[in-house]
């Protein structure tokens, strides 16, 4: 495939999703929150880049060229998004395709909705779909006496809002506590409780990326060993023990557990159970003990399994994303920038350890417009003290470890990258005593 017809293909298909044609307008003063708008100058050219490497496609040019472009951020007056193509001239029927969008306009959810609708299960060529997009103009307030007017009549027009914010606050507060009651083992973490690690300090404006892939044959049949384990749960205790391995060889394992953030998606389903997708990012922080202070893999494991299902409950009782719905919209803004700007990252202690994102991929192989897919891979933003995310992917009868970080603690990342496999099978060794034959890709499938 060319260049020239892959960016057809992708000319074709914006309609698939709002995110593609739509830019992030502020307010003025930051007082209201920000809004999507049709981009009525919107131009492909702009979104789409071509790198065509000389001689052989070597790892180390790949990463070079996947650094650069995940570490240049995007322009906030266009559509939040880029994609990169990416050949080699010794292999011109091999190319990579690099997917970049702000975690404003999508989360794990809605950015699979968008690859689902650029790739097929069919090896054919796809068609073309129909696209009538006209760009809608639409005015913001452009004083703070209109935007005034705008709160003032909303407050009027929903006049049960405050008291129904207040009452959301009164439960939220009530089962927090409520939890917090409980021993200290059985509880949930909470925010700025985590344990210093090298993980966790100010990044730097170069990323480094690393990934791990392992047999996914494998967590199936120590989900199915351990009864009443869910493959998140052994996807959570496979990071714990590489984690744990990685901080002990350095001497650097705290002697409390890592914690974990879990996003979780809170969109809504459609008739056929999938989550609906309209672009934006809809999620809620899920915080995870990922038991890294206990030595056996099968402990850790039936730990993470007992703490996800407390999280879970206190993540549905607590409920943060509907309450940060209703707080005025500078107040996230404001608290970010002072957290950024005071350096609060160094005096605190780190809100988490990491990010642990995983979203289920296709059992089948997919094609973009004939040429087919062979391996999938994500990337996920990082923060001031928090600087991993793992993004878990599977992709046929892969399970994909990808991790995102910076480049000043890149050796340690990329020997975490290495620690993944052993984590796997030091959990399979111990919970899986009669160890099947690795299944053909088709009975994967």
């Amino acid at each position: 495939m060319t260049f020239e017809q892959f960016k057809s293909h992708i000319q074709s298909h914006l309609s698939i999703s709002p995110v593609f044609r739509k830019k992030l307008a502020t307010q003025i003063l930051d007082l209201d929150r920000p809004a999507w708008l049709d981009d009525e100058s919107f131009d492909i050219d702009q979104h789409l880049f071509h790198t065509s490497l000389k001689g052989e496609l070597h790892e180390h040019d790949k990463k070079q060229v996947i650094n650069q472009f995940f570490s240049r951020a995007l322009n906030h007056h266009r559509p939040l998004w880029e994609i990169m193509y990416m050949e080699s001239e010794n292999k011109p029927d091999e190319f990579f395709v690099l997917l970049k969008f702000h975690h404003a306009a999508v989360d794990g959810m809605s950015a699979e909705h968008i690859l689902a609708g650029l790739l097929s299960p069919k090896s054919a060529p796809q068609a073309e779909l129909t696209d009538d997009w006209k760009p809608e103009h639409q005015d913001l307030p452009s004083t703070v006496y209109e935007i005034g007017s705008k709160h003032i009549q909303n407050a009027y027009r929903s006049p049960l809002k405050v008291y129904g914010l207040a009452k959301r606050l009164s439960h939220s507060i009530f089962s927090s506590q409520a939890l917090r009651m409980l021993d200290k083992e059985q509880r949930p973490p909470h925010f700025f409780t985590a344990p210093e690690t090298p993980f966790n300090q100010a990044i730097s404006k170069k990323h480094f990326f690393a990934s791990a892939h392992l047999p996914l044959y494998k967590v199936k049949e120590i989900r199915k060993a351990y009864t009443g384990s869910t493959i998140n749960d052994v996807v959570l205790a496979i990071c714990s023990g590489a984690l744990r391995k990685n901080l002990e060889t350095s001497n650097e394992l705290p002697e409390e557990s890592l914690v974990a953030m879990i996003p979780v998606s809170k969109r809504e389903k459609d008739e056929q159970g999938s989550p609906k997708s309209s672009g934006g990012n809809l999620i809620s922080p899920m915080l995870i003990s990922l038991a890294t202070d206990l030595d056996s893999p099968s402990s850790r494991l039936g730990m993470i399994h007992q703490n996800a299902l407390r999280a879970k409950e206190f993540n549905y009782k607590v409920a943060v994303e509907r309450i940060m719905k209703h707080l005025p919209s500078w107040s996230s803004s404001l608290t970010m920038k002072a957290y950024t700007r005071l350096r609060l990252a160094n005096i605190l202690k780190p809100v988490f350890n990491l990010i642990i994102t995983n979203v289920p991929g296709p059992k089948v192989p997919l094609f973009l417009n004939g040429a087919e897919l062979k391996s999938l891979e994500g990337v996920a933003p990082i923060v001031d003290n928090m600087a991993l995310t793992a993004v878990v992917t599977s992709y046929v009868d892969t399970l994909t470890i990808s991790l995102t970080s910076c480049e000043s603690i890149a050796d340690k990342v990329s020997f975490l990258a290495s620690n993944f496999n052993e984590a796997l099978d030091e959990l399979y060794q111990e919970l899986v005593p009669e160890r099947p034959e690795a299944p053909s890709p088709q009975q994967a499938a």
